[in-house]
């Protein structure tokens, strides 16, 4: 959109580069009669007028996807807040879990070498 915008607003200002050109210069206006030459001031307000409304409504269409940006960029981020706490509290209950496993290893661990010993002092 925006680059619609430059692109347009650089047509219209070339189209009035030219005709400024064309229109505007010494010996054209030496030429030109006092309604004449009123008639294109008229003209070039006119023209002035409309590329100005152009602008305005193409600055009031960017200032509301910009803000639809920002909602957007703002939705994102609490997205983003919302899954980093989510992996966040995935990560301490994987923590917990290998803690359980570990002690329950290390007392399985325990209760197999205490057989071991009793069976040894029942052989013994």
């Amino acid at each position: 959109m925006a680059e619609m915008v430059k692109q347009r607003n650089k047509s219209q200002m070339k189209k009035q580069e030219n005709s400024t050109e064309d229109e505007i210069n010494e010996m054209q206006l030496s030429k030109l009669s006092e309604v004449e030459f009123r008639a294109m001031i008229l003209r070039k307000l006119s023209s002035m007028s409309k590329d100005l409304n152009t602008m305005s409504k193409d600055i009031k269409t960017l200032k509301t996807n910009q803000v639809e940006m920002k909602n957007d960029i703002e939705e994102i981020k609490n997205t983003l807040e919302g899954i980093t706490s989510r992996v966040d509290e995935a990560e301490d209950w994987i923590s917990e879990l290998e803690d359980k496993v570990k002690k329950k290893k290390k007392s399985t661990n325990q209760k197999t070498k205490r057989k071991k010993q009793l069976k040894n002092r029942k052989t013994a």
